[in-house]
């Protein structure tokens, strides 16, 4: 081997070189001390490629594209336009290949697909997605949750429709499917929850899987199993490499799919319902309710709210139902009045001489019901999946505190569940076909119920009273509402904030404050609603005016490896766009700058919508590692504040990812390996601490010459967690 003597001459270019190839923003040599030990292989959870379907059926950001195929006699995919998802990938009798984005991939923990799908039917036999080597070297996953592998090894497979029947999926509602595979074995998760995990073979090595996947030259959408893919949907295909994390496998969207009720009645407008008895439609002071039916005290078979005979007639079809209705015992008496009260029944007729007969549906207010209707459920103790119906009365009185809570009961040919306040308190299994173990006439002969009855009319001849509840909302469906739904049906009633954590700080700047105003700025009150007393930096200057957070503040996330920040802001006093397009929104330092420089550790969040990290590591967020393929700039003509409105800006941060919404909208978004000079974020975590000098609306990086905004701001939040699109779209309602 020939080396090469190197002169004074070349050495000292070089020098000079790496001078100046550290001048741009934020390369800077770690010091002595912090070089990293030879790293372990890359586990980090990446998306290789993302399908979103919008336009086109190629991958954002890269060159990937899908090519359309059909089968013989099908149609060519097609992009479409769904009412909940928008636009779709449509496949009915054709399929899509897709250059594999995994081949020549060194993985350390495997690979992930992540997908919406929706299915007019359940295809259990035809693949949703596949990788595919030759005829003898495939991996496909199906409806049924059917995992399939052969080809190196020996051949694999999970949950064979011929074998078992999943019902994982149900028609034509989108689902989100998350499946890991890695040389450990399988997960599958469907709606973030993990249903099937690892193999029936422990003689099997997984690892066959995971070299197949990186190996072959083709994935597939709606090919790759024996059996030629019926109609399908899809959005947002994700391959990952590398396992997912659980939080990964979560829907991207945290409102569930909620069916439309065949019938509902809040009693604010237009009524369908007759009052029998004494009780009245009364408006109420408890925020969302409204007007309420408020049924009498006492009498039997005398007070109710009589619904339409045709409420119950629509499961012919679906098999299912479920029944929600919100109740307060208030103005009911002691618990002890209605201990034994219905809450719920449908007869075929009004009673005669005070007495009902069959068919009848009854649901009895402590939290058990009965069928009688072209066959006939008691949902006795032994039926029950405890082994016995618990009874929530008297002492057990789930209304006894007086306040709203909501009612919800849940049926399909082989199961039934009561529910209050989301949480399920009896559930029943029965085989559906055997005396006393029918509850399809509920469905098939739902129209024979006709007599249909809220707050009263017991059954038979028993003398138990009609209690004097409140309701509003009274809902039936002919599907059987999941625990997401039903969660979600009551924090859209009520107001609740689902999973919204806590922030590590928080000023309002209303009472308490914790900063400090550097320069000319002040706390002052404004007028726009839900504002009280904003920070109104002052305009102009240069690292003069900004306000100075307590210096603790992003020291919280050692343990979460996450950080999101919130803040409002408003630009109504700070000149024209052109003044500030440049300047800093939130930037933080190991102190305070001098000579009128900042130097490092530092952190910086533009107001333009880009970031940069450099403590303990650095990362630009730059062009090449925006998901989009550059950077977005929203300054001077795309000035995201001219408006001169309360906008509310949003940073996310996680070892391998940043994003930066504005008004709850992603603008830019980053991944990064995260361990690569120039990609890593985790310093942010691990090294908080050290950003001591933490700046709101100035203190612009390095000895940059861009001015402190004149900003004002409001309820500036930390989190020591990674904020969803959700979380931030419940802060802002709540705010405005």
């Amino acid at each position: 081997m020939k080396t090469q003597q190197w002169t004074k001459t070349i050495l000292t270019g070089m020098m000079l070189l790496l001078l100046f190839a550290c001048q741009d923003w934020g390369e800077w040599d770690d010091p002595s001390g912090n070089q990293k030990n030879p790293v372990p292989p890359d586990a980090s959870v990446k998306v290789i490629a993302h399908f979103p379907f919008d336009t086109d059926m190629n991958a954002t950001g890269t060159d990937i594209a899908g090519e359309a195929f059909t089968y013989e006699s099908g149609e060519m995919p097609e992009i479409v336009a769904d009412s909940k998802r928008g636009d779709v990938l449509h496949i009915e009798g054709g399929y899509l290949r897709i250059p594999n984005p995994m081949q020549g991939l060194y993985v350390a923990a495997g690979a992930s697909v992540t997908m919406w799908v929706k299915m007019p039917e359940v295809d259990t036999e035809g693949a949703l997605f596949a990788f595919v080597a030759d005829k003898d070297s495939a991996l496909f996953f199906t409806g049924n949750a059917w995992l399939n592998y052969k080809g190196r090894g020996g051949a694999f497979e999970v949950n064979n429709p011929q074998s078992v029947e999943t019902q994982i999926l149900k028609p034509n509602q989108w689902h989100f499917l998350a499946i890991s595979l890695t040389k450990a074995g399988y997960i599958i998760y469907v709606d973030g929850v993990k249903k099937y995990e690892n193999g029936e073979s422990s003689a099997f090595d997984y690892a066959n899987m995971e070299s197949l996947i990186t190996t072959a030259p083709y994935f597939y959408l709606g090919y790759g199993s024996p059996s030629a893919t019926k109609e399908v949907y899809f959005d947002d295909v994700k391959i990952w490499k590398n396992k997912i994390a659980a939080k990964d496998a979560l829907p991207d969207q945290e409102i569930p799919q909620m069916p439309t009720p065949v019938y509902l009645n809040t009693f604010d407008a237009n009524n369908t319902a007759r009052i029998v008895g004494d009780g009245s439609f009364t408006p109420v002071t408890d925020p969302g309710f409204g007007v309420v039916f408020q049924n009498a005290t006492g009498g039997t078979r005398q007070n109710y709210l009589l619904l339409p005979e045709n409420v119950l007639s629509h499961s012919t079809e679906t098999n299912e139902m479920s029944i929600g209705v919100w109740v307060n015992a208030a103005n009911a008496g002691a618990s002890n009045t209605y201990m034994w009260s219905p809450l719920f029944a449908a007869y075929g007729a009004a009673p005669v001489n005070n007495e009902n007969t069959w068919p009848m549906f009854a649901l009895q207010y402590r939290g058990i019901a009965q069928v009688n209707n072209a066959g006939w459920c008691d949902f006795t103790d032994a039926q029950n999946k405890n082994g016995a119906n618990k009874l929530y009365h008297d002492a057990t009185d789930w209304l006894a505190d007086h306040n709203w809570h909501y009612y919800t009961a849940t049926f399909t040919e082989t199961t039934a569940k009561v529910y209050l306040d989301g949480v399920p308190v009896n559930e029943w299994e029965v085989d559906g076909t055997t005396g006393g173990s029918v509850i399809k006439g509920l469905f098939s002969n739902g129209a024979d119920l006709k007599y249909i009855c809220l707050g009263g009319n017991q059954a038979w001849g028993w003398g138990d009273p009609d209690p004097g509840f409140m309701f509003d909302d009274i809902a039936v469906y002919d599907a059987e509402l999941t625990a997401d739904q039903i969660a979600y049906i009551i924090a859209q009633k009520k107001g609740v904030t689902p999973q919204l954590p806590t922030p590590v700080y928080l000023n309002t700047f209303d009472a308490a404050n914790t900063a400090k105003i550097m320069g000319d700025g002040s706390f002052t009150p404004v007028a726009d609603p839900g504002f009280g007393v904003v920070f109104q930096n002052a305009t102009g200057g240069t690292r003069k005016n900004y306000l100075l957070l307590p210096e603790n503040v992003l020291s919280h996330s050692t343990e979460s490896n996450e950080m999101s920040i919130g803040v409002w802001v408003n630009a109504t006093n700070a000149g024209a766009s052109n003044s500030y397009m440049w300047s800093p929104l939130f930037t933080a330092y190991g102190a305070a700058p001098v000579n009128n420089e900042n130097t490092w550790p530092m952190f910086a969040l533009q107001y333009r919508g880009i970031a940069q990290v450099n403590n303990a590591g650095w990362c630009d967020f730059t062009d090449a590692q925006n998901k989009n393929g550059a950077n977005k700039l929203y300054h001077d003509a795309t000035d995201w504040l001219a408006d001169h409105k309360w906008h509310y800006y949003t940073v996310t941060l996680t070892e391998t990812t940043a994003k930066v919404y504005f008004d709850g909208k992603p603008v830019n978004e980053w991944e990064v390996d995260g361990t690569t000079g120039g990609s890593v974020i985790k310093g942010l975590f691990s090294n908080g601490a050290d950003l001591k000098y933490i700046c709101l609306g100035g203190n612009q990086a390095w000895n940059w010459g861009d001015p402190d905004p004149g900003f004002m701001f409001d309820d500036i939040a930390i989190y020591d967690t990674e904020l969803s699109a959700k979380q931030i779209e419940i802060i802002m309602a709540n705010k405005k």
